[in-house]
């Protein structure tokens, strides 16, 4: 071995870790600049033609009135984006592609933060695994969809509550909600943490609503009411009316996907029976009297999250991206979930499949019986852990 080739070598065994980090970067990088020209269905029928129809009524001043159906905030940072020289559709994706990256940090840090050992490596996957993870590259540099950023703000918000900084949990939490409407599975964690921990006041709830008062300023000076921030999530709730979208929820067992049918007769006892089985898993936490330490918390936002998604009508293939990129968090800290996390992103990956690429694997009845043999599964293994576990209660750098 020449000298030179010794010393590379060297370099690379001293460095090895910030190596694998540039590496995984680099070629994330890669794989979402090799998307930037695929023109997803919601891309071509609402994406880009929203961004025409608020450039054509002049970027800020579109703010006045209602084009789409995100929110304000989102609106807002789209109108900016016309006053750049940039295509419309890179545009979506480069901010999308930001948090994706943003997350991949996030949990680096919390499965760093609160492994039991072989911190630094686990660290370094479990941000590997998110950047390289197909359902958040095809989320956002094919789809061009913006879920990585509030489930951004919602991991950073648990993050915060793990480390009892509970009013940044709130506001991040709110930012959240300004986002998406689907923020709101993180809610119940942050009910169960009211009750369970009795560490806060209820009036940390009211955080939520200001701080999204806040960040749609800009559409209020524009002309637009308070309440109109709160309407549109009310709106969206009856924009596509189907007890099924794509998502392989328990409701597959009643009914067929993307049909109207049965919907108004189903859509509020269905909405009513997953606040009762969320109920259900919140009482059995607080009976059991569960230590809430920081891998406890994530453990619950993880199976409230999923209770919520997978019993709750008129669910799409998008809405369970919070507890997927949770399961990341778990399975670096319990090896044994490594069995549940495979067919977890596997269900989410052909459900992507159909939509983006029309492979004929639309949401199906046997699809949703292995979706609710995974959730009993996590049910039963993390729910021991959690009442008889030995997480710890903080980790280095806490």
């Amino acid at each position: 071995m020449i000298r030179a080739e010794e010393k590379v070598l060297n370099f690379a065994e001293r460095h090895l870790d910030l190596l694998v980090v540039a590496a995984v970067t680099i070629i994330g990088f890669l794989i979402r600049y090799g998307l930037r020209d695929l023109v997803s269905v919601d891309a071509d029928a609402f994406l880009i033609p929203w961004y025409r129809e608020i450039k054509d009524q002049g970027g800020l001043r579109a703010l006045g009135g209602q084009v789409g159906n995100y929110n304000m905030l989102y609106q807002t940072l789209i109108a900016l984006f016309t006053y750049l020289p940039v295509k419309p559709l890179y545009a979506y994706k480069m901010l999308s592609v930001f948090f994706d990256y943003g997350l991949a940090v996030l949990v680096g840090r919390l499965v760093y933060t609160y492994a039991e050992s072989g911190r630094k490596w686990k660290g370094i996957f479990a941000y590997g695994t998110v950047l390289l993870s197909p359902l958040v590259f095809l989320n956002s540099s094919a789809w061009g969809q913006c879920d990585a950023i509030y489930v951004c703000f919602e991991v950073l918000a648990l993050f915060m509550m793990c480390r009892e900084k509970t009013g940044p949990a709130f506001v991040f939490l709110g930012a959240a909600l300004s986002f998406k409407l689907q923020a709101v599975f993180l809610l119940p964690f942050f009910l169960l943490m009211y009750l369970g921990k009795k560490c806060f006041s209820a009036l940390y709830f009211f955080i939520l609503p200001a701080v999204m008062c806040v960040l749609n300023l800009a559409g209020v000076i524009m002309g637009r009411s308070f309440l109109d921030i709160f309407r549109i999530y009310l709106d969206q709730t009856s924009d596509w009316p189907a007890i099924v979208k794509n998502y392989p929820s328990v409701w597959l067992l009643l009914t067929e996907p993307d049909t109207p049918q049965y919907y108004w007769y189903l859509k509020k006892a269905g909405i009513l029976f997953a606040l009762a089985a969320a109920g259900l898993l919140l009482t059995v936490l607080l009976i059991k009297k569960v230590e809430w330490n920081a891998r406890n918390m994530v453990y619950a936002a993880f199976l409230l999250s999923y209770t919520c998604v997978l019993f709750l009508p008129a669910m799409h293939d998008r809405y369970g991206y919070l507890y997927e990129i949770l399961a990341v968090v778990i399975l670096f800290w319990e090896r044994k979930t490594a069995a549940l996390f495979v067919p977890l992103y596997c269900l989410t990956l052909l459900t992507y499949a159909h939509f983006l690429f029309q492979a004929p694997t639309q949401a199906c009845t046997a699809m949703s019986l292995v979706n609710l043999a995974v959730y009993i599964g996590y049910l039963f293994l993390l729910l021991r852990k959690m009442t008889g576990g030995s997480a710890p209660s903080s980790g280095p750098g806490a």
